[in-house]
């Protein structure tokens, strides 16, 4: 038994021997369930930090006799969770891992797909790569059970990833693809932070506007928030950093007196008693702006408490704003040794964060107001400069290289199970032909003539299916090889120009307005590039077959399944169809409809005879389907095959009309009528 020190020493001793108990009694019992009431109860949540490592950490070793089922996974992503709250990310981490190989036993893909989640949320403070990567595994799950809201999830957490980053066009690309997919959620506090990301983005992209308009949707979500039974102390901390992400705004814009305005409706004796973490940022950024403004009256004892405040919580990065803010404050007051002091001061925790920008700032700074050591400041900022362009370089593209490496991995992967099914295959064909062959000379009558026969018929219908999934996976990567490079395109083209577009924002530095015209119509060109290159990108990801003979295409198409099947087609095509003048997309979906017809007529349909005709109506193109085959209820409710589904899902995206009438023995018809 552990023998704990805390303040409860007996009483938690045997509390843990309860639990296990309890555990190894479930474990022996398959119907009674464990209990994760544990985790909500009072005495738990009134335990030390210390107390409730050392419970966790006995749980974890008993956990193991648990029978592998979703209860058990259940309690599994709760203990991990509980590692996580206490900042354990090691060992949270390793209670993912296991709690994945058992959903991967299991095959529980909802539980494999949250086990990545959790893995990603262990690295996002201590490995971005690793996080965006797990995130990106869990995204790939989710799309596939197709769960909007924990789509929406993990888009908004890569976005973050790529805001920290400083990849702030493609951060605003996934929160914004998680806000289309959450339009119809509640969680109004994921909203809540989504909104509020964009605005961020837009913020640092200087499209003030839009932050503004953002953090004012971000505000409707809080009102939302307050009327729900929701933690009040998260809602006010929320309203507080509203006001702040606003007022950031408003100083960018240079509207320095409403930005004054609504910091000090915030800045009130409740705030500092009960949040003073946020009452010293309001603080800080209310002396900010009036320093702005030209207005110092008190705003050097603003700085000195928000400072006071910070240290008091180890609050580093608010500190080294603070200092920043003081030795501006002194320079205005030509105080230079005061100035100089805080910039050295800051540049300390500067480094300690890492923060390049930040140190960059500080050194050019000391090199204006410490002549004597301008050389020594100047080196020092070369050579930052030097290792902060070096990380950048690395940095650049990383994300979707971590993508793009992982669809390189899963590609191998399904051409070796390609291999290994082929193989199968062969072997088992190889085997029913030697069963044949023994039972035809040991039988040597009809009937075994005509089994061999059905078993050839067999044969040539999985040869069918073979080729013709061939065919269709060498489509699918030429399909994947052209979005692959429209996305390389999109991703390192848009995001080089975004790094040149960042470093003409230094012109801030100048206030000339020779300089400020000048970057603008720089700024305006680049996005001019930008839209351009989305439109490029655009057009390369869509299936282009403007080249090709399509009735040829379509004829050699029904060539080939006269040649092979025991169905006999007719294809007729208008000649008043200009192929070349429709849409590749139209084209290619049309081509896939017809190919999925054919798979279904030769699978299901039993037809002796088909007819596929390509009609020219007005604006429309008709294309109709017919065999007479033994049909099926159409009309018949949840009737809905893989094939019919392949041909709905066309369909829309060609926003087409669709009908499809069969009954029992008459056949069945499929009409598609779409504008060309």
């Amino acid at each position: 038994m552990f023998i704990f020190e805390g303040k409860y020493p007996v009483v938690i001793k045997y509390y843990t021997l309860f639990l296990m108990v309890l555990f190894v009694s479930c474990n022996n019992n398959r119907k009674a369930p464990i209990s994760q009431n544990v985790f909500g109860s009072d005495f738990y949540k009134g335990l030390s930090i210390n107390d409730k490592k050392r419970i966790l950490d006995s749980i974890a070793a008993t956990s193991d006799s648990f029978t592998n089922d979703s209860v058990k996974t259940d309690f599994l992503f709760r203990l991990a969770a509980e590692y996580y709250y206490l900042n354990q990310f090691k060992k949270s981490l390793a209670v993912s891992e296991k709690v994945y190989e058992l959903a991967l036993v299991r095959r529980d893909t909802f539980s494999i797909a949250r086990a990545q989640y959790y893995k990603a949320d262990c690295y996002e403070f201590t490995n971005k790569d690793s996080a965006y990567y797990y995130y990106h595994e869990a995204e790939k799950i989710y799309r596939i059970l197709r769960d909007n809201e924990r789509i929406g999830h993990v888009l908004f957490k890569k976005a973050y990833i790529l805001f920290y980053e400083g990849n702030y066009v493609e951060s605003e690309a996934q929160v914004s693809e998680a806000l289309q997919l959450l339009k119809k959620s509640n969680n109004h506090q994921l909203l809540y932070s989504c909104y509020a990301l964009l605005g961020y983005n837009f913020e640092k992209l200087e499209e003030f506007d839009n932050a503004l308009k953002y953090f004012n949707l971000s505000k409707v979500e809080l009102e939302k928030l307050k009327q729900l039974d929701v933690d009040f102390e998260k809602t006010n901390n929320y309203s507080v950093n509203h006001i702040i992400n606003i007022c950031n705004v408003y100083e960018k814009m240079g509207n320095y007196s409403l930005a004054i305005a609504e910091l000090e409706k915030v800045k009130t004796d409740s705030l500092k008693r009960n949040w003073p973490k946020d009452y010293a940022s309001v603080l800080g950024n209310l002396g900010t702006v009036k320093m702005k403004a030209g207005n110092l009256n008190g705003v050097e004892a603003m700085f000195r408490e928000s400072l006071a405040i910070s240290k008091r919580y180890e609050q580093q990065n608010t500190m080294l704003f603070q200092l920043l803010n003081l030795s501006d404050y002194y320079a205005l007051k030509k105080d230079t040794l005061n100035a100089i002091q805080c910039l050295k001061n800051a540049q300390v925790i500067a480094t300690k964060l890492k923060a390049g920008n930040e140190i960059k700032s500080i050194l050019t700074s000391l090199g204006t107001l410490d002549r004597a050591n301008t050389l020594l400041h100047s080196q020092r900022f070369a050579f930052v400069s030097d290792s902060i362009e070096k990380v950048q370089r690395n940095n650049r593209n990383k994300f979707a290289r971590i993508e793009y490496e992982t669809s390189v991995i899963e590609d191998k992967n399904r051409m070796l199970s390609t291999e290994r099914a082929y193989i199968l295959f062969v072997s088992l064909v190889l085997i029913l032909c030697l069963s044949a062959l023994l039972i035809f000379r040991y039988f040597k009558n009809q009937k075994n003539i005509l089994e061999f026969r059905k078993q050839k018929q067999l044969a040539e219908e999985e040869i069918f299916d073979l080729l013709k999934k061939n065919q269709d996976q060498l489509n699918q990567a030429k399909i994947q090889e052209q979005n692959r490079i429209s996305k390389e395109l999109h991703d390192g083209v848009m995001n080089k120009i975004y790094g040149v577009r960042m470093q003409l924002g230094i012109l801030n530095d100048s206030d000339s307005n020779s300089v400020k015209q000048k970057r603008f119509e720089y700024i305006d060109l680049l996005q001019e590039i930008e839209q351009e290159i989305r439109s490029i990108s655009h057009d390369l990801q869509a299936e282009k077959l403007e080249e090709v003979d399509f009735k040829g295409l379509l004829s050699r198409l029904i060539d080939e399944q006269n040649a092979i099947g025991l169905t006999h087609y007719a294809f007729t095509c208008s000649t008043t169809i200009d192929w070349i003048a429709v849409s590749g997309l139209l084209k290619i979906n049309i081509y896939r409809i017809i190919q999925e017809a054919i798979q279904n007529i030769t699978k299901h349909a039993k037809a002796k005879h088909c007819t596929i005709e390509i009609l020219k109506l007005d604006k429309r193109i008709d294309l109709l389907i017919a065999d007479d085959g033994i049909g099926f209820d159409s009309g018949l409710k949840g009737y809905n095959g893989i094939g019919l589904s392949n041909i709905k899902e066309r369909v829309t995206l060609m926003d087409a009309q669709l009908s499809i009438d069969s009954s029992p023995g008459l056949g069945t018809k499929i009409r598609v009528s779409v504008l060309c």
